[in-house]
Protein backbone atom coordinates (compact mmCIF):
# COMPACT_ATOMS: atom_id res chain seq x y z
CA UNK A 1 0.00 0.00 0.00
CA UNK A 2 1.38 3.66 -1.04
CA UNK A 3 1.12 5.69 1.61
CA UNK A 4 -0.43 8.53 -0.83
CA UNK A 5 -2.87 8.34 -3.51
CA UNK A 6 -3.75 11.47 -6.11
CA UNK A 7 -6.83 11.24 -7.76
CA UNK A 8 -8.41 13.76 -10.81
CA UNK A 9 -11.20 13.18 -12.80
CA UNK A 10 -10.38 15.35 -16.13
CA UNK A 11 -12.46 15.40 -19.47
CA UNK A 12 -11.39 17.35 -22.38
CA UNK A 13 -9.21 20.14 -20.23
CA UNK A 14 -7.09 22.39 -22.14
CA UNK A 15 -4.37 21.17 -22.98
CA UNK A 16 -1.79 24.13 -21.15
CA UNK A 17 -3.76 23.95 -17.95
CA UNK A 18 -3.62 19.90 -17.63
CA UNK A 19 0.18 20.36 -18.17
CA UNK A 20 0.59 22.70 -15.42
CA UNK A 21 -1.04 20.87 -13.20
CA UNK A 22 0.29 17.28 -13.62
CA UNK A 23 3.69 18.92 -13.65
CA UNK A 24 2.75 20.57 -10.60
CA UNK A 25 2.17 16.88 -8.85
CA UNK A 26 4.98 15.35 -10.51
CA UNK A 27 7.26 18.04 -8.90
CA UNK A 28 6.19 17.66 -5.31
CA UNK A 29 8.73 17.43 -2.91
CA UNK A 30 7.01 14.13 -1.81
CA UNK A 31 7.86 11.72 -4.34
CA UNK A 32 6.39 8.38 -2.99
CA UNK A 33 2.54 8.82 -4.51
CA UNK A 34 0.63 6.78 -7.13
CA UNK A 35 -1.12 9.82 -9.25
CA UNK A 36 -4.66 8.06 -10.68
CA UNK A 37 -6.41 9.94 -13.72
CA UNK A 38 -9.44 9.11 -15.06
CA UNK A 39 -10.75 10.39 -18.16
CA UNK A 40 -14.21 9.92 -20.40
CA UNK A 41 -14.79 7.62 -23.55
CA UNK A 42 -13.87 10.81 -25.57
CA UNK A 43 -11.03 12.59 -24.09
CA UNK A 44 -9.54 14.62 -26.19
CA UNK A 45 -6.18 15.04 -23.94
CA UNK A 46 -5.67 10.98 -23.93
CA UNK A 47 -2.70 10.54 -25.78
CA UNK A 48 -0.99 13.24 -23.88
CA UNK A 49 -2.29 11.73 -20.81
CA UNK A 50 -0.65 8.40 -21.39
CA UNK A 51 2.09 9.81 -22.81
CA UNK A 52 3.17 10.78 -19.54
CA UNK A 53 1.91 7.74 -17.65
CA UNK A 54 4.95 6.02 -19.99
CA UNK A 55 7.41 8.88 -18.79
CA UNK A 56 6.66 8.08 -14.64
CA UNK A 57 5.52 5.42 -13.18
CA UNK A 58 3.80 6.76 -10.47
CA UNK A 59 1.02 7.68 -13.40
CA UNK A 60 -2.03 5.54 -14.36
CA UNK A 61 -4.80 6.89 -16.64
CA UNK A 62 -8.39 4.98 -16.45
CA UNK A 63 -10.37 4.91 -19.57
CA UNK A 64 -13.95 4.59 -18.60
CA UNK A 65 -16.42 2.87 -20.76
CA UNK A 66 -18.88 4.89 -20.42
CA UNK A 67 -19.87 8.87 -19.15
CA UNK A 68 -19.33 8.46 -15.55
CA UNK A 69 -19.02 11.81 -14.56
CA UNK A 70 -16.86 13.69 -12.08
CA UNK A 71 -18.43 12.41 -9.00
CA UNK A 72 -18.21 8.71 -10.93
CA UNK A 73 -15.13 9.14 -12.19
CA UNK A 74 -13.60 9.94 -8.69
CA UNK A 75 -14.93 7.22 -7.43
CA UNK A 76 -13.71 4.65 -9.80
CA UNK A 77 -10.22 6.77 -9.26
CA UNK A 78 -10.63 6.17 -5.38
CA UNK A 79 -11.58 2.21 -5.48
CA UNK A 80 -8.39 1.49 -7.60
CA UNK A 81 -6.21 3.25 -5.54
CA UNK A 82 -4.27 2.05 -2.69
CA UNK A 83 -2.91 4.90 -0.36
CA UNK A 84 -3.57 5.41 2.93
CA UNK A 85 -4.15 9.14 2.40
CA UNK A 86 -5.89 10.31 -0.69
CA UNK A 87 -5.46 13.91 -1.82
CA UNK A 88 -8.04 15.54 -4.61
CA UNK A 89 -7.38 17.88 -7.39
CA UNK A 90 -8.81 19.16 -10.48
CA UNK A 91 -7.48 19.27 -14.18
CA UNK A 92 -7.71 23.10 -14.33
CA UNK A 93 -6.01 24.03 -11.05
CA UNK A 94 -2.22 23.23 -9.79
CA UNK A 95 -0.20 22.87 -6.48
CA UNK A 96 2.43 24.72 -4.52
CA UNK A 97 5.41 22.04 -4.45
CA UNK A 98 4.73 21.71 -0.87
CA UNK A 99 1.18 21.01 -0.66
CA UNK A 100 1.14 17.18 -0.37
CA UNK A 101 3.96 17.34 2.20
CA UNK A 102 2.47 20.03 4.74
CA UNK A 103 -0.83 18.46 4.40
CA UNK A 104 0.90 14.67 5.35
CA UNK A 105 2.70 16.48 8.21
CA UNK A 106 -0.33 17.40 9.98
CA UNK A 107 -2.04 14.23 9.57
CA UNK A 108 0.84 12.28 11.27
CA UNK A 109 0.97 15.11 13.59
CA UNK A 110 -3.05 15.06 14.49
CA UNK A 111 -4.51 11.70 14.34
CA UNK A 112 -8.02 12.90 15.17
CA UNK A 113 -8.01 14.72 11.76
CA UNK A 114 -9.69 12.97 8.44
CA UNK A 115 -9.99 15.87 6.28
CA UNK A 116 -7.43 18.42 5.76
CA UNK A 117 -7.38 21.08 3.34
CA UNK A 118 -5.76 24.50 2.43
CA UNK A 119 -6.13 28.39 1.57
CA UNK A 120 -5.99 29.05 -2.29
CA UNK A 121 -4.45 31.22 -4.52
CA UNK A 122 -6.88 32.41 -7.98
CA UNK A 123 -5.56 32.32 -11.21
CA UNK A 124 -6.98 33.24 -14.40
CA UNK A 125 -5.87 32.21 -17.55
CA UNK A 126 -2.21 33.59 -17.59
CA UNK A 127 -1.77 32.04 -14.56
CA UNK A 128 -1.91 35.88 -13.28
CA UNK A 129 -3.06 35.96 -9.80
CA UNK A 130 -6.34 37.88 -9.44
CA UNK A 131 -6.96 37.10 -5.70
CA UNK A 132 -7.18 34.54 -2.56
CA UNK A 133 -9.92 32.32 -0.75
CA UNK A 134 -9.10 31.60 2.53
CA UNK A 135 -11.18 29.41 4.19
CA UNK A 136 -11.77 28.53 8.57
CA UNK A 137 -8.78 27.11 10.17
CA UNK A 138 -10.72 25.27 13.36
CA UNK A 139 -13.23 22.60 12.98
CA UNK A 140 -15.34 24.02 14.75
CA UNK A 141 -15.36 27.31 12.40
CA UNK A 142 -15.52 24.98 9.72
CA UNK A 143 -18.69 23.49 10.48
CA UNK A 144 -20.40 26.50 11.14
CA UNK A 145 -19.52 27.77 7.64
CA UNK A 146 -20.66 25.32 6.08
CA UNK A 147 -24.36 26.74 7.03
CA UNK A 148 -23.60 29.23 4.35
CA UNK A 149 -20.70 28.46 2.01
CA UNK A 150 -18.49 25.64 1.31
CA UNK A 151 -16.09 25.63 3.78
CA UNK A 152 -13.38 23.50 2.29
CA UNK A 153 -11.68 23.83 -1.42
CA UNK A 154 -12.39 20.41 -3.00
CA UNK A 155 -8.92 20.64 -5.24
CA UNK A 156 -7.18 21.44 -2.00
CA UNK A 157 -8.96 18.29 0.33
CA UNK A 158 -6.53 15.00 1.72
CA UNK A 159 -8.64 12.92 3.40
CA UNK A 160 -7.87 9.35 5.17
CA UNK A 161 -9.04 6.42 3.40
CA UNK A 162 -10.13 4.88 6.15
CA UNK A 163 -12.81 7.86 6.69
CA UNK A 164 -13.63 7.88 3.28
CA UNK A 165 -14.42 3.93 3.24
CA UNK A 166 -16.59 4.60 6.56
CA UNK A 167 -18.33 7.45 5.29
CA UNK A 168 -18.61 6.35 1.64
CA UNK A 169 -17.53 8.34 -1.97
CA UNK A 170 -18.82 10.88 -3.66
CA UNK A 171 -22.43 10.50 -4.08
CA UNK A 172 -22.78 9.98 -8.34
CA UNK A 173 -26.51 11.10 -8.58
CA UNK A 174 -25.54 14.51 -7.87
CA UNK A 175 -23.78 15.93 -11.38
CA UNK A 176 -23.26 19.33 -9.16
CA UNK A 177 -22.56 19.87 -5.56
CA UNK A 178 -21.52 16.54 -5.15
CA UNK A 179 -18.50 17.62 -2.76
CA UNK A 180 -20.68 19.74 -0.41
CA UNK A 181 -23.10 16.32 0.39
CA UNK A 182 -19.89 14.17 0.51
CA UNK A 183 -18.58 16.86 3.22
CA UNK A 184 -21.72 16.88 5.03
CA UNK A 185 -21.83 13.33 5.08
CA UNK A 186 -18.49 13.91 7.17
CA UNK A 187 -19.88 16.23 9.37
CA UNK A 188 -22.91 13.63 10.29
CA UNK A 189 -20.28 11.38 11.62
CA UNK A 190 -18.67 14.17 13.69
CA UNK A 191 -15.69 13.73 11.41
CA UNK A 192 -12.87 16.61 12.09
CA UNK A 193 -11.56 19.19 9.54
CA UNK A 194 -9.03 21.45 9.53
CA UNK A 195 -7.40 24.02 6.81
CA UNK A 196 -4.13 24.54 6.86
CA UNK A 197 -3.97 28.40 6.41
CA UNK A 198 -1.14 28.54 3.87
CA UNK A 199 -2.19 29.20 0.06
CA UNK A 200 -1.19 25.92 -1.63
CA UNK A 201 -3.50 25.43 -4.74
CA UNK A 202 -3.87 27.60 -7.66
CA UNK A 203 -7.53 27.47 -8.40
CA UNK A 204 -8.05 28.69 -11.69
CA UNK A 205 -10.99 31.03 -12.34
CA UNK A 206 -12.37 30.74 -15.82
CA UNK A 207 -15.20 33.02 -17.41
CA UNK A 208 -18.64 33.00 -15.23
CA UNK A 209 -18.24 30.54 -12.75
CA UNK A 210 -21.80 31.57 -11.46
CA UNK A 211 -23.23 30.64 -14.51
CA UNK A 212 -21.32 27.27 -15.51
CA UNK A 213 -22.63 26.00 -12.29
CA UNK A 214 -26.66 27.52 -12.70
CA UNK A 215 -29.52 26.89 -10.04
CA UNK A 216 -28.74 23.25 -10.51
CA UNK A 217 -26.06 23.76 -8.02
CA UNK A 218 -27.89 25.24 -5.68
CA UNK A 219 -30.94 22.69 -5.74
CA UNK A 220 -28.71 20.35 -5.30
CA UNK A 221 -27.31 22.19 -2.39
CA UNK A 222 -30.73 22.73 -0.93
CA UNK A 223 -31.16 18.63 -1.45
CA UNK A 224 -28.14 18.07 0.85
CA UNK A 225 -28.24 20.54 3.34
CA UNK A 226 -32.18 19.50 4.08
CA UNK A 227 -31.20 15.98 3.93
CA UNK A 228 -28.25 15.99 6.50
CA UNK A 229 -28.51 19.82 8.37
CA UNK A 230 -30.54 18.26 10.96
CA UNK A 231 -28.20 15.81 12.09
CA UNK A 232 -25.36 18.42 12.26
CA UNK A 233 -26.90 22.21 13.56
CA UNK A 234 -29.75 23.06 15.81
CA UNK A 235 -33.09 23.97 14.43
CA UNK A 236 -32.17 27.70 14.57
CA UNK A 237 -29.10 27.68 12.82
CA UNK A 238 -30.30 25.60 9.99
CA UNK A 239 -33.13 27.26 9.20
CA UNK A 240 -31.68 30.79 7.97
CA UNK A 241 -29.15 28.13 5.84
CA UNK A 242 -31.75 25.74 4.15
CA UNK A 243 -33.95 29.04 3.37
CA UNK A 244 -31.68 30.70 1.69
CA UNK A 245 -30.48 28.03 -0.19
CA UNK A 246 -34.27 27.35 -1.50
CA UNK A 247 -34.61 30.98 -2.42
CA UNK A 248 -31.13 30.84 -4.55
CA UNK A 249 -32.26 28.03 -6.42
CA UNK A 250 -34.96 29.52 -7.37
CA UNK A 251 -33.51 32.45 -9.12
CA UNK A 252 -32.98 32.26 -12.87
CA UNK A 253 -29.17 31.66 -14.05
CA UNK A 254 -29.02 34.89 -15.43
CA UNK A 255 -29.66 36.58 -12.58
CA UNK A 256 -28.00 34.27 -10.37
CA UNK A 257 -24.71 35.58 -11.33
CA UNK A 258 -24.76 39.48 -10.42
CA UNK A 259 -26.14 38.06 -6.68
CA UNK A 260 -23.28 35.93 -6.59
CA UNK A 261 -20.90 38.08 -7.45
CA UNK A 262 -22.09 40.89 -4.58
CA UNK A 263 -19.54 41.74 -2.42
CA UNK A 264 -20.85 40.73 0.48
CA UNK A 265 -21.28 37.88 -0.90
CA UNK A 266 -17.44 37.26 -1.22
CA UNK A 267 -17.14 38.52 2.10
CA UNK A 268 -18.94 35.63 3.31
CA UNK A 269 -16.78 33.27 1.05
CA UNK A 270 -14.14 34.69 2.08
CA UNK A 271 -12.75 36.09 -0.91
CA UNK A 272 -10.60 38.98 -1.73
CA UNK A 273 -10.31 39.61 -5.29
CA UNK A 274 -7.01 41.55 -6.33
Amino acid sequence: MRELSVIMATYNEKLTFLQSCINSILNQTVKDFEFIITVEPDETNLDFLESVAKIDSRVRVLKNKSRLGVAGSRNRAIMESSGKYIAIIDGDDYCDPNRFERQLKFFKDNPEISVVGTNMHLVDGNNELVGERKYPELHKDIKRHFLLTMAVGNPTVMVRRKDLEEIGLFNSDFLKAEDLELWLRFLVKDKRMHNLQESLVYYRIQGNQNAKRGNVHWKNIYIARKKYSKFIWPFYQRFLSLFSCFIISLIPDNFLDGLLNLKIVNKIKNISMN
